[in-house]
């Protein structure tokens, strides 16, 4: 019933979002004297839902945001050091190591000699691509797919050009818009597997109503969950 298993990358083969998180606290810290802290966090996360469409997702359209955020919030009143450190922060998030989810390696190599694997992940695709190469992983997988976006066209086209017939693929990811719904829609399996923060654009409330959606707390369940789906 699988012969595919599609990865996510951020946040469900390596930590992501943290980043993302403690760098918006610290521009919250920055704009305190500006705003209240929910006001600048409300003002980004419209700012970058505004943007996405011009600058797509990852780390240097957040950072762009962050400037115009700054720079409204503060009634164009930020000064020249507090743009630069929050240019700074961009670029160091965009230089952070990459670490790893917890026997993640375990995982993939479990798999890796029953399946054919694929890497599909959202973003800059200099940004993405140095992640890979930083996480180590490239070689477990087959395939390795950067798009600007998970939908089901995306997926359809992904699919396609690697002749994979979407009833028997399985894709795992910690977002049910991105990894989980598009995949179910197409005919095939999603699992969610949630991470501590989620960002703004992958939000969703419940759980699809699905046969061949399944949710699970921890990647590490994923070979006992594939054996049993094609048990």
């Amino acid at each position: 019933m699988i012969s595919e298993i599609g990865f996510d990358a951020d946040d469900t083969l390596w930590h992501c979002e943290n980043m993302f998180f403690e760098t918006q606290a610290r521009l919250e810290e920055i704009l305190e004297q500006y705003a209240p802290r929910e006001e600048v966090e409300a003002k980004l996360h419209d700012t970058e839902l505004q943007n996405v469409r011009l600058f797509g997702y990852g780390i240097k359209g957040f950072t762009l945001s962050m400037v115009e955020t700054a720079v409204q919030i503060s009634g164009g009143k930020i000064t020249g050091d507090e743009v630069h450190e929050i240019l700074m922060m961009g670029k160091s998030m965009l230089d952070a190591p990459v670490e790893l989810i917890p026997n993640v390696r375990t995982v993939l190599a479990s798999l890796q000699d029953r399946y054919r694997l694929i890497l599909i992940t959202k973003g800059d695709v200099l940004d993405q691509t140095n992640k890979i190469d930083k996480s180590g992983l490239g070689d477990f997988f087959d395939q390795i797919e950067v798009v600007q976006k998970k939908d089901v066209d995306s997926y359809r086209d992904v699919l396609t050009r690697h002749e994979v017939d979407p009833t028997q693929f399985l894709m795992i990811g910690n977002s049910i818009p991105s990894d989980v719904l598009p995949v179910l829609e197409l005919g095939g399996w999603g699992v969610h597997v949630p991470y501590r923060h989620t960002a703004v654009f992958e939000r969703h409330e419940d759980d699809p109503p699905h046969d061949r959606f399944r949710r699970l707390e921890s990647l590490s369940d994923l070979p006992a969950l594939v054996a049993d789906i094609v048990a």
